[in-house]
């Protein structure tokens, strides 16, 4: 019990020291706003990219590779937003409100979060798995939300801005390149592969603190019950229906893992940007973000915890 405790504390304590680093910054005021905005953009478009083709061009395919997994992941996403769009629509009439609940409920802040979890537990080289769940997750989550935002703000969808989207993230391209030169079997350099294994080292710290950094308390005793809503939904809810499943389906370890850090993350940092640029109520967005990344640190260790104890992961 006692081991299971140091595991499940050892994976979820950086985080939450990483995003108590970034608040501390804020409150010291050693970065401005607009100085977050243009270091969120260097990690979004550089570091991850060097992160994600990392781990895709040391992983071992026979193993990473699982359609079945891949497939799951899917349609459990689909379902979640299936459900929660009609949960939400039923208790909420607004529909800025409808539109940046169902997207903080749905949509985890995988990358940032998820595959640091898995990483403290099983190892910075031993999460192809969870890397590989990246090909299928950020294009259907960048595909929804582009859809439920639209359709919530009354507009046609327009399928091509979107795909161009998904063929242009840095997440993606990391994967995929990662991925070509790991099957074609292409040797880098080591003079280059250094530095790009440095900069993908590099990538979950600097995140984690830009992402304490960027918390911004505004509105939450207005709209205490939407974001008690999203919460539950989020870290509670949603694990509490998928995992399972995926036990029963024969799903353990790293596997597990990697469904827990899709679908008991926080809210997607990337929610609050999406919900102001596409006239959503984007203040409720930010705050259901800020909730569920404090409360993750609880919820994700309770999570781990129990995946621990009863030998499942």
């Amino acid at each position: 019990m006692y081991s299971n405790f140091i595991v499940s504390l050892e994976a979820v304590l950086p985080i939450a020291i990483l995003i108590g680093v970034g608040m501390l910054t804020k409150k010291m005021q050693l970065l401005t706003k607009d100085e977050i905005a243009h270091v969120n953009k260097l990690v979004f478009k550089i570091l991850f990219f060097c992160l994600l083709f990392k781990n895709m061009y040391q992983a071992d395919f026979s193993i990473a590779f699982q359609p079945q997994l891949l497939l799951f992941t899917l349609i459990a996403i689909l379902a979640t937003v299936a459900v929660a769009s009609v949960v939400v629509c039923y208790f909420v009439t607004d529909n800025k409100r409808r539109g940046a609940m169902i997207h903080s409920i749905y949509r985890s802040n995988f990358i940032i979060i998820g595959i640091p979890v898995a990483a403290n537990i099983y190892g910075q080289d031993n999460i192809a798995i969870t890397a590989m769940l990246i090909t299928v997750v950020i294009p259907l989550y960048n595909i929804l939300a582009v859809t439920i935002f639209e359709t919530f703000r009354g507009n046609e969808i327009k399928l091509k801005p979107v795909l161009l989207g998904i063929a242009h993230n840095p997440m993606i391209l990391g994967c995929v390149v990662g991925i070509i030169f790991n099957l074609c079997h292409l040797v880098v350099p080591n003079a280059v592969l250094k530095p790009i294994f440095q900069i993908g080292s590099a990538t979950t710290p600097l995140a984690l603190i830009l992402l304490g950094a960027s918390f911004t308390i505004s509105s939450i005793k207005k709209d205490h019950l939407s974001i008690m809503l999203c919460t539950l939904g989020r870290l509670v809810i949603a694990p509490a229906i998928i995992l399972p499943i995926a036990v029963w389906m024969g799903y353990r370890n790293i596997e597990l893992v990697s469904l827990m850090t899709v679908f008991a993350a926080p809210c997607a940092v990337v929610g609050f940007t999406m919900a102001q640029q596409m006239e959503s109520d984007y203040e409720l967005a930010g705050n259901c973000i800020i909730m569920t990344s404090g409360l993750s640190c609880f919820t994700l260790f309770g999570w781990i915890f129990l995946g621990k104890t009863l030998g499942l992961i």
